[in-house]
């Protein structure tokens, strides 16, 4: 027994849950370096106008495929990977799986921020993503192989014939 009536054998089990309870407090997304929220961004309309905003900074980049950063290029699911995680929100990397996070949202209630997917003939289980970024269904992308991140309007006859859904992972 301390001089305060606890004996060691408690004091040590107290220490052990406090450590394990620290501990465990650290799980959940894991956010490394320049994956966390930009300085300034808080709420969810400004998490979106941030996406984009991200987003268009990245035109002009070269695709590539299996690419996921400026320096190296994008692909179109490499693009939509970096820019999230760069917030601190984990999708997954690629395009098929893209599909099938967050929540699924009509054409016509589509809002700056979410993940719009489009299924090209001859990609086999691939789909093509891009980010929704308002302006009379624009979304930005990384198109294919000798082409740049770039963006472009969904109403052109190629991108509403091959629209197949949009997501949403922003609250």
């Amino acid at each position: 027994m301390s001089k305060w009536g606890i004996d060691k054998k408690r004091i040590f089990w107290l220490l052990f849950f406090f450590c394990l309870l620290f501990l465990v407090s650290g799980c959940g997304k894991k956010v490394i370096g320049p994956s966390s929220v930009p300085a300034g961004v808080s709420g969810s309309s400004a998490v979106k106008r941030s996406v984009v905003q991200i987003a268009r900074a990245q035109i002009g980049k070269s695709y590539k495929w299996g690419g996921a950063s400026p320096s190296e290029g994008f692909d179109c699911s490499g693009l939509v990977w970096w820019v999230y995680r760069r917030h601190g929100i984990e999708v997954p990397r690629v395009s098929w799986q893209q599909d099938r996070v967050g929540v699924p949202v009509s054409r016509s209630r589509i809002q700056a921020g979410d993940i719009v997917i489009f299924k090209i003939p001859g990609q086999g289980k691939s789909l093509h993503t891009g980010i929704y970024s308002g302006n009379g269904y624009s979304f930005i992308h990384s198109p294919k192989s000798g082409h740049r991140v770039r963006e472009e309007s969904m109403e052109k006859s190629y991108w509403r014939k091959y629209y197949i859904g949009a997501r949403r992972v922003i609250n």
